[in-house]
């Protein structure tokens, strides 16, 4: 980008600014006229100077246009105008005026609205460049930036700056003008009265820029602390698990407190100096209406100058304090923002950027056969030392490659030139006989995908992360590269997709999120009757296969130990907040129901054991504590209010009530408590027989308006709000029989697999959320999704740096073979410490340190590790 905001600006939007400065020329004349017309209608139509000598009508807008000597002189009549008596004059006149008022906000709606559409399209253009150029940040360059300032700076910091950009040029001719037409306006009535108005705008001109000074250095201070303290803010909320476990939160805290301290200082000065200044400006404006009214006053009682011309006077003058006032608004925001603009652009400005992505400049990737050569290419460690010294080795294509080596050794950085993850580098490396770093980044990710050892997921959906390298237009909603992905159309998709998770070995994965999704209302009419009857054949090949125990049922007469208390209460699914565990503890007729059975007490003391249980086993652990998933109708953010809420029960007096709002707490507590998986003991038969009677009694005297409100277990229905796995099951898998899931996963998939439901889960799954950085997936199947994103788009070159690092043996093996059968015939390599995962593999190549030690056939190694 342009160091020169100005430039920047011009470049973009040259044919806008010179649009709108020729508008404000046009402006002009309309606006010298209603300073005239004031004038006219004092001393022509009041004081009836256009009446003297006893005339009774006077001629109006008789306008006639001289002609120059070089023209021929002499003039001709453009209008003979209107004769008119004086009291019409005088209307005549007042309407002209107000047509005029009404021209001159037509032109300054105009023009500010016009500025107001440029500033918001070069605000969106800036932002869009500023992420450009972020995009071009090479991988060595974009580590070092702190997401949470850039981020900042983007939205935030360029948003004066892009609204500035529609006043660069526009505003100061716009103010400038008027200003200076009202100032000529007001030189033609009065000489001295001109005067006298030009020294006071001068002073105004002159000193307050020099006092904003200080003001501008404040400005640029808070924006730099400003910006520090995002950065340090966006840090902890990063390393928020490790404050809360070395117990770190009073020091952070102190730290926040004592930065917020410096930008409260920053602020205060910064408003004092702000408001003195505008105080003075104040000040000044209001000098010259008292010169105006004693030097003009003097003047018109000695005869030098008319009532009609004080009245232009102070009505001209009126319109000029705001133009000037705004004038220097507009010089200190030019130097605000420039300081911005140069600031900003500094942080966008590394010594190297990569190519533009979208140049269309790049030579075309060499065929499957060219070999990938590593010419003396040398890396450094930022010091005097090397990572990688002078490295001279070939990839032969196609084929199979382990880079041998410990973590932190040369074989990472060979994986991570390969990818182009480190840019800075001596020496060459080849495809063929093009420099890799040739390649522009569309030629070079159609042919080579890296995968690094934490696949970063983008948030969005699991469809979204595997389709992400075959978008090509920008456009999230479509314009996917079927080329890529091998297919000739969308009705391809899934099953491209599904080749790609089958060979990581995800599918059983991919299946297990589609289970726990609900059926999506389109899907609904088609296949909803075939998972009714799937229900049926899962039902009887449970009881073949002795698996009953497994799994327990949906009956109605009995409570079922494996759901909670509220959906054993309601015997049906939730519809909306209404019924859900927060909802049904509000809810008036479900009280009610409770109190009639005499379960109220029973719940809110359930609530309090759990409570008191929570935060004697919780108190002391970090957010991210894995018992917190176990027992997950209690959440971290919950202690707090919890510890409240014991309180408040411990200074009760005897015998007082509980208040509605702690009933409410204790019973939504208690709702979601399963015994199985909580195991407290709460559950006696007693309790389980009140509350099947409570259930009775709850769906018998059932309102009518509560209907949209449930849906009712129905074993030949499709229940619409929960999920398939419930639909196909009609109960619940006993969470504490060993290996439950393990038994009953084959039965469900068979029965998918021969209703031909299988793209329907299958669809369901892929449409799971995933989170940022893919946390809502577990650690083995968010790294085989990644390298399925990259197996998708059938890349001649994958390089698997560090990818299988983190997996058990057994895992990384399955893994490893799934990809070797996908990338049969292409090129693999792969960066692994055990020399194991090696075999079979075309060539090796072992490092140590930052050298090569040997290359060779995988066979070569073996043997070598034999003899050794």
């Amino acid at each position: 980008m342009d160091p020169s905001l100005f430039r920047y600006a011009w470049h973009h939007s040259k044919a806008q600014q010179i649009l709108l400065l020729a508008v404000i020329l046009v402006s002009l004349p309309f606006y010298w006229v209603s300073l005239e017309v004031p004038k006219l209608i004092v001393n022509n139509a009041i004081q009836g100077n256009a009446f003297a000598d006893g005339q009774v009508t006077a001629v109006l807008f008789d306008w006639h246009v001289e002609l120059p000597a070089l023209l021929g002189g002499g003039s001709f009549s453009v209008s003979d105008g209107l004769i008119l008596e004086r009291l019409p004059y005088l209307i005549v006149l007042s309407c002209w005026f107000l047509v005029l008022v009404l021209i001159n906000g037509a032109f300054k709606y105009y023009i500010n609205v016009k500025k107001g559409v440029l500033g918001e399209a070069m605000l969106r253009r800036m932002r869009h460049d500023l992420f450009i150029l972020l995009l071009r940040f090479r991988p060595e360059d974009i580590a070092a930036v702190k997401p949470a300032e850039v981020a900042s700076m983007i939205k935030d910091e360029v948003d004066p700056i892009g609204g500035f950009v529609g006043d660069a040029f526009i505003q100061p001719v716009f103010l400038g003008t008027q200003a200076a037409t009202a100032l000529i306006f007001i030189f033609f009535q009065s000489v001295w009265m001109g005067l006298a108005t030009f020294l006071i705008v001068a002073v105004q001109a002159v000193a307050i820029p020099i006092l904003r000074r200080e003001q501008l250095r404040l400005g640029r201070l808070r924006q730099i602390e400003s910006r520090r303290l995002a950065g340090r803010i966006g840090e902890v909320v990063e390393s928020a698990p490790t404050v809360h476990t070395y117990g770190a939160s009073a020091y952070v805290d102190a730290d926040i407190d004592q930065r917020l301290g410096t930008l409260f200082g920053i602020r205060t000065r910064l408003f004092k100096r702000k408001f003195a200044v505008k105080f003075l400006n104040n000040l000044l404006s209001q000098v010259t209406p008292f010169i105006f009214y004693a030097a003009g006053g003097y003047f018109a009682l000695r005869g030098e100058m008319d009532i009609g011309q004080l009245v232009a006077v102070i009505a001209a003058y009126r319109d000029l304090p705001p133009p000037i006032k705004e004038l220097i608004d507009w010089d200190q925001q030019r130097q605000d923002v420039a300081i911005k603009y140069e600031q900003v652009i500094s942080q966008f400005s590394p010594s190297s950027l990569l190519p533009p992505f979208d140049s269309g400049v790049s030579p075309a990737f060499p065929g499957p056969e060219a070999p990938i050569e590593f010419q003396a290419v040398t890396v450094g460690d930022g010091r005097s030392g090397a990572q990688l010294d002078r490295l001279s080795l070939t990839l032969p294509r196609p084929g199979h490659a382990a880079l041998l080596g410990n973590p932190g050794s040369a074989r990472d950085i060979v994986g991570k030139l390969l990818g182009r993850q480190i840019t800075a580098y001596e020496g060459r490396i080849l495809v063929g006989d093009v420099d890799l770093a040739h390649f522009s980044e569309p030629v070079f990710t159609r042919h080579l995908i890296y995968c690094g050892a934490g696949p970063d997921l983008q948030p969005g959906t699991l469809r979204d992360n595997l389709l992400f390298a075959a978008r090509r237009s920008g456009d999230p909603a479509g314009d996917l590269d079927y080329g890529a992905l091998g297919i000739q159309g969308p009705d391809q998709v899934n099953q491209c997709l599904g080749e790609a998770v089958k060979a990581v070995g995800a599918l059983e994965e991919v299946r297990r999120l589609g289970l726990n999704q609900r059926l999506k209302p389109a899907m609904m009419p088609d296949v909803a009757d075939c998972f009714v009857a799937a229900r049926r054949l899962v039902q009887e090949r449970i009881i073949a296969a002795n698996l009953g125990k497994v799994v327990e049922r949906f009956d109605a007469d009995r409570y079922g130990a494996h759901a909670t208390i509220s959906e054993n209460l309601l015997f049906g699914i939730p519809v909306g907040p209404k019924l859900s565990a927060g909802g049904l503890a509000r809810d008036s007729y479900t009280l009610t129901i409770l109190e009639a059975e005499g379960l109220l007490q029973p719940l809110i003391s359930f609530g309090r054991q759990i409570a008191e249980m929570a935060l004697e086993t919780f108190g002391g652990l970090p957010p991210d504590h894995p018992v917190f998933e176990r027992y997950s109708f209690i959440a971290p953010s919950q202690l707090d209010d919890l510890r409240a809420v014991i309180d408040a029960l411990g200074q009760a007096s005897p015998g007082q009530g509980v208040s509605a709002a702690i009933r409410t707490q204790l019973i939504a507590l208690a709702f979601d408590y399963v015994e199985p998986r909580h195991r407290l003991g709460l559950i006696t038969p007693e309790f389980a027989t009140r509350l099947l009677r409570a259930r009775a009694s709850f769906k018998q005297h059932l309102p009518q308006d509560y209907n949209d409100d449930i849906e009712f277990y129905d074993y030949d229905a499709f229940m619409r709000e929960a999920p398939v796995i419930d639909n196909l099951l009609f109960g619940r898998v006993a969470s504490g029989v060993m290996g439950a899931q393990k038994k009953i996963s084959p039965i469900i998939a068979g029965v998918i697999s021969e209703i031909g439901l299988d793209d329907a889960v299958f669809g369901l799954g892929l449409d799971v959320e995933v989170g940022k950085g893919g946390r809502l997936l577990q650690p083995l199947p968010r790294i085989k999704f990644g390298v399925a994103r990259a197996l998708v788009v059938r890349p001649d070159i994958l390089v698997l740096d560090g990818t299988i690092g983190n997996l058990a043996p057994a895992e990384a093996q399955a893994l490893l073979a799934g990809v070797r059968q996908a990338m049969a015939g292409k090129t693999l390599v792969v960066t692994t410490s055990e020399a194991k995962m090696a075999e079979g593999f075309d060539s090796v190549f072992q490092f140590k340190d930052a050298r090569l030690v040997s290359n060779g056939a995988a066979a070569e190694h073996k043997s070598a590790a034999a003899a050794g």
